[in-house]
């Protein structure tokens, strides 16, 4: 009887693991269009177009993604408002999967469940290391 309910209870964990993980994606998805759309708004009233520019501030760039970040949030390249937004949105885009794994490695972790620690570990791996070579 001990196992049984052990497996369901496992199951239910999981369930809940499933539930959390999706909220958080649509979080992410949500602030990041959010942010987007407040910058896209912001750019129109500043410049009265929304034509693309070729302009260095308008793309990512940096030696990897996470040097880009790490600057931004020091303000070593400061950018008009509209197109902080515009970034922080798409930052926040690409590091919620991100994320996403990252907390289900430590659920995997908590649950002493190897297996899966050692594929949510390589996925992580694989996420970091295209992330590091932009």
């Amino acid at each position: 009887m001990e196992p049984l309910n052990s497996k369901k209870n496992e199951i239910k964990n999981e369930i809940k693991l499933e539930i959390i993980l999706s909220y958080m994606l649509i979080a992410g998805v949500i602030v990041s269009l959010s942010l987007m759309i407040i910058g896209i708004i912001l750019f129109y009233i500043n410049t009265g177009n929304l034509n693309i520019s070729r302009s260095p501030q308008m793309f990512i760039r940096g030696q990897n993604f996470f040097h880009f970040i790490y600057e931004q949030l020091q303000g070593q390249k400061l950018q008009s408002q509209s197109v902080s937004f515009i970034v922080a949105g798409t930052v926040i885009l690409m590091l919620t999967p991100f994320i996403r794994v990252v907390a289900s490695l430590i659920y995997f972790a908590a649950a002493k469940d190897l297996k899966y620690v050692f594929i949510t570990f390589i996925v992580l791996a694989i996420l970091t290391i295209s992330l590091s070579l932009h």
